[in-house]
């Protein structure tokens, strides 16, 4: 597997166990070229697979001397020698002559040179001349100094008792006497040592990918090589949660991934989970698509008064994440704030479902949790929240979208080819998310921010941490968490993922020029807005958060005597009055409502606001 440059990245042997890598004479630095036909094929240009007089030359040195001094093979017969491997014998010789004119005449000369250079044995399990230049010498053979082309033309001839890690002196001998053939004067006076430099696992997780989806040969990616290792270099530096890890995702404005670490501890690939592709809470990530759902649809704008106060639906009683409320305030705050009940009002507008039909509409599936009997649960609003499965790589789309006016397609890994794109957000309501977002604190300690569109989330257990950006110059998703998914204290996104980001956006090159997005015109300012637009309307009933309604509570203490039973409403139009079963309670100005039972039994409690708008609830205590 390689970079967009064509840089190795990864790799993985073949079926039968070797190292080999495709590569074609144009690939190769012509000093080798010229050293192997002086030695090996001086009429490669010449002859149609076989040499007669190198055949003639070798029979009448046979019968002078008594041995072999030339073996008049061709590299045509030597290719034919490797697809089909046989004795050396008089038989196999012929076989050998014939399969180079059949070579010869398929594929060319130049598609025979290509084979020779691909399947030249060159020790151990490594063959080619390509690979063998990159984990001999670390590099391409584009570029081989007059010793290491040496080495690869000796090395085919006897693979076994010149390899390297064996046999090196006997490999530096032969390697001179084919620079004395070859008229190559003066010789080298430094000679590198061979030594297998080990396969480069700079892309482990998405070898790992491409394995598992059954792909062969050489896959050329859209990775950045430097970039890859660089972010790689990044993670491993940063302090992970414990027994956890990072992963990390970069696409460019042209939606091209330029690095991708699927966790970076992982050292080869298939050795563990790919975090980029694996379903996880994505937290508050969702928010700033839910209300830009909202905001397409007319239902409030960042401007809009919102109420982040307790509430209930459905039996849902979210809390912000640190339990604690701010009371009225605009959306774009609530967004900035990541603040929970806000957001749920704005799904509940729009609609669980709709909201995951939209996303699967767009390519984005959403993983909704299972029931004990398999089935899918179907979509609540705690998806807002986190309550489904998203992987990096989709929530990485999803924020690039941020980058084109709402529109979506999906991150491209390979080279060639684009997927068409789809409409998720209006160009107004992306503009409104994307300012809201830039306007967003970074992390702590990072000062040169830029034109960063930024959002944190953190799942239910501390189990997962998110940072997401979207830039001119880049859409970047970090996660932070544990493969097995169990909880890491301390793990928040803000902290733990947000630094990450803050680093990896810091090797991005700045953004390339380009056409400036069409502008939106600006909002109205908020006494221009229709009522409706004022404020999201809060004009709930009043609510019993606590109990839950049928619900049974234990309210006994271990010597037998009742237990106060904490009681908590929300909605109407406070200050509130409780009853139980018909008589008022008491209740301290500023203190917690409770209520002592006198005995186990049933009991009918009612909440009553300023207005004299009720809810009431029936409970059993045991």
């Amino acid at each position: 597997m390689q970079a967009s440059d064509h840089t190795p990245l990864d790799a993985h042997t073949s079926s039968d166990g070797m190292w080999r890598l495709p590569v074609t004479s144009s690939d190769v630095d012509p000093a080798y070229l010229a050293l192997l036909m002086a030695t090996e094929d001086r009429r490669f240009d010449e002859h149609p697979g076989v040499d007669p007089q190198a055949l003639l030359r070798a029979v009448w040195q046979l019968a002078r001397r008594g041995h072999i001094v030339s073996g008049g093979s061709t590299l045509a017969m030597q290719t034919a020698r490797l697809l089909t491997p046989h004795r050396h014998t008089w038989t196999g010789k012929l076989r050998d002559m014939l399969r180079a004119l059949q070579l010869e005449w398929r594929f060319g000369r130049r598609g025979v040179l290509d084979l020779y250079l691909t399947l030249a044995p060159e020790g151990g399990h490594i063959e080619g001349i390509r690979a063998a230049s990159l984990l001999y010498f670390g590099h391409e053979p584009g570029r081989l100094s007059p010793a290491e082309a040496a080495i690869l033309v000796t090395l085919p001839r006897r693979p076994a008792a010149f390899w390297p890690r064996r046999h090196p002196e006997a490999l530096m001998a032969a390697a001179r006497r084919t620079l004395q053939r070859g008229g190559v004067a003066p010789l080298p006076i430094a000679w590198p040592t061979p030594d297998t430099q080990g396969v480069p696992h700079d892309a482990p997780e998405l070898i790992g990918h491409f394995l598992s989806a059954g792909r062969r040969g050489v896959v050329t990616t859209t990775l950045d090589a430097h970039l890859q290792r660089s972010v790689r270099q990044v993670l491993a530096n940063r302090t992970a949660p414990l027994r956890g890890t990072f992963a990390t995702l970069v696409a460019d404005h042209d939606r091209r991934i330029l690095a991708w670490v699927g966790g970076a501890e992982h050292p080869a690939p298939g050795s563990a989970i790919d975090a980029v592709l694996t379903p996880r809470s994505p937290g508050s990530t969702l928010k700033p698509f839910v209300y830009g759902m909202a905001f397409e649809k007319g239902w409030m704008t960042p401007r809009t008064r919102v109420r982040d106060s307790r509430l209930a639906i459905g039996g849902y009683a979210p809390l912000d994440f640190d339990h604690a409320f701010r009371g009225e305030t605009t959306v774009s705050e609530a967004l900035q704030l990541s603040l929970n009940v806000p957001a749920i009002q704005a799904l509940e507008k729009i609609g669980p479902t709709r909201f995951q039909e939209r996303l699967s509409t767009n390519g984005v599936p959403l993983h909704l949790p299972k029931t004990p009997d398999g089935t899918q649960t179907a979509p609540s609003l705690a998806i807002v929240l986190g309550g489904v499965g998203l992987s990096l790589r989709d929530l990485t789309t999803l924020y690039a979208a941020l980058d084109h006016g709402g529109r979506v397609a999906p991150l491209r890994v390979e080279s060639g080819g684009t997927a068409p794109e789809t409409r998720l957000l209006s160009p107004r309501a992306a503009a409104d998310i994307r300012a809201i977002l830039r306007d967003t604190a970074p992390p702590e300690g990072v000062t040169n921010w830029g034109d960063v569109a930024f959002k944190t989330g953190t799942s239910y257990g501390y189990r997962d941490g998110w940072a997401m950006a979207s830039t001119p110059r880049a859409t970047i998703g970090v996660w932070a968490g544990r493969p097995d998914g169990t909880a890491s204290p301390g793990l928040t996104g803000r902290d733990t993922a947000g630094p990450v980001l803050a680093d990896v956006l810091s090797l991005l090159a700045p953004a390339p020029t380009r056409e400036e997005a069409p502008q939106v015109e600006p909002h109205r300012a908020l006494a221009a807005l229709s009522p409706a637009l004022r404020a999201l309307p809060h004009g709930r009933a009043p609510q019993i958060i606590f109990p839950r309604d049928r619900a049974e509570i234990e309210s006994r203490s271990s010597d037998g005597s009742m237990v106060p039973v904490g009681l908590e409403g929300a909605g109407g139009h406070p200050p509130y009055r409780w009853y139980v079963n018909g008589i008022p309670l008491n209740v301290p100005p500023g203190a917690q409502p409770a209520w002592t039972p006198d005995a186990p039994g049933f009991a009918h409690i009612t909440l009553a606001d300023a207005g004299n708008a009720h809810a009431t609830i029936d409970i059993r205590v045991r």
